[in-house]
């Protein structure tokens, strides 16, 4: 019996532990291994990386030489035949291309140029992947400070209806109060119910982001305890010229660009023809044949010609769309910067002022009203005010942490 149970218990554990990721409903879910699963999981991320992988593979393709043309000519055929095997004389020959000297190292540094740009187009997508899933946390972590702000408010409301319930049955009051405290416990249940579904509209993005089922539990988000360091936005952007992966892929399609006007001025040269083959007569070798050919550019004027001012024009659109992409990660870092500030001013204010101070006045507000000194709507007012100060605050919050994202995004890197 006592080994059964024990085979038992492990079977279990067993099992336990080989229950997908996505199916544990812990208390709390942690940011940072939801980016690892996030970074390792997610579907766009994958294609992206496939992508770069592939232009990889084609970068000892760009620097092969064609393939070699194997033939065999029958030749002599008697006139009262069509049998090619009735032939008195046969060549059986292999030909092979070559470009001009240089040519191939140029195509295959356009190649690895081309999956440079790809690698960096990979990085790209996981920082907008890493963004969004940080965004739709927070907006989760929103969702539910919101909710917990509305069941703490409803509980101090319940104790006010009570408040105003006793008041009226003493006569010192009217009707009117203990309406009014129903009404607006009603439009609470009404919020939360609201902030329920917009819970499960979050949980579902982000699972999507993790390529999980949509329906997937996930446990309560992290507590946001301090806010971060704002750095200068002449450091920001001195980081994103080094970091921001459109910048450097547009620096290397701007190399790739120089590396195809150089190939286009290549074309002025002529490329090779190598033939070698052995004739035979009667079915017997007859002797070899050795041929070189030379392609002459005899229509440079309409075909390399054009093939240099097309490079030169690709070049000059990169280098333009290089500088447009510059000015708009300033933007982008200035933009997120202004962002992350207003939230942190806004955090401070709500925590430091205007919650404590509507709290007191909420508690004067009880006292006045418990005394007769004020009345059910200014007891409201005092009650709506707190409830909206916090929201605020968690709004706020969740805020600054999201434009910190984008600040990140903006900058092509993780901020310490």
């Amino acid at each position: 019996m006592t080994r059964f149970i024990i085979l038992t218990i492990a079977i279990s554990i067993l099992f336990l532990s080989m229950q997908p990721s996505w199916a544990s409903d812990e208390k709390t879910i942690s940011l940072r291994l939801l980016i690892d699963e996030t970074m390792s999981n997610n579907p766009e991320i994958r294609a992206a990386k496939a992508r770069w992988e592939a232009t990889e593979a084609a970068i000892p393709q760009a620097k092969s030489l064609e393939n070699p043309v194997l033939s065999v000519m029958f030749d002599r055929i008697p006139d009262s035949s069509v049998n090619p095997g009735a032939s008195m004389e046969r060549v059986y020959s292999i030909t092979q291309e070559f470009p001009y000297p240089g040519k191939l190292g140029l195509m295959g540094k356009m190649a690895e140029k081309e999956a440079q740009m790809i690698y960096e187009g990979y990085r790209g997508k996981g920082r907008d992947v890493l963004r969004d899933i940080k965004t739709a946390y927070y907006d989760y972590f929103m969702v539910h400070k919101a909710i917990e702000v509305n069941l703490e408010t409803k509980e101090i409301l319940h104790h006010l209806s009570k408040t105003a319930e006793a008041r009226y049955a003493t006569g010192l009051v009217s009707q009117w109060d203990v309406l009014k405290a129903q009404i607006e416990l009603s439009q609470l249940a009404n919020e939360i119910i609201i902030l329920n579904q917009e819970k499960e509209s979050v949980k579902a993005r982000i699972n999507r982001l993790l390529n999980r089922p949509v329906e997937s539990a996930l446990g309560e988000p992290e507590q946001i305890d301090n806010l971060k360091n704002i750095p200068h936005f002449e450091f920001l952007e001195g980081k994103a010229l080094q970091e921001r992966p459109e910048l450097k892929e547009m620096e290397i399609g701007i190399e790739k660009e120089n590396t195809g006007l150089s190939l286009a001025k290549k074309g002025y040269y002529p490329d090779f023809m190598v033939r070698l083959a052995q004739r035979e007569e009667d079915r017997s070798a007859a002797g070899w044949i050795a041929e070189v050919g030379v392609s002459i550019p005899l229509w440079f004027r309409t075909k390399q010609g054009y093939a240099v001012k097309e490079s030169l024009s690709r070049l000059d659109a990169v280098k333009n769309e290089y500088q447009g992409m510059k000015n708009m990660v300033s933007f982008e870092i200035k933009d997120a910067l202004v962002k992350v500030k207003t939230s942190a001013s806004l955090v401070e204010l709500h925590k430091s002022t205007h919650i404590p101070q509507a709290e007191q006045a909420l508690k004067g507000a009880r006292v006045a009203y418990e005394t007769g000194r004020v009345d059910f709507f200014a007891l409201m007012e005092s009650w709506k005010t707190v409830k909206n100060y916090k929201l605020d605050y968690y709004k706020a919050l969740a805020s600054f942490e999201q434009a910190w994202a984008d600040l990140e995004r903006a900058v092509g890197k993780e901020l310490p």
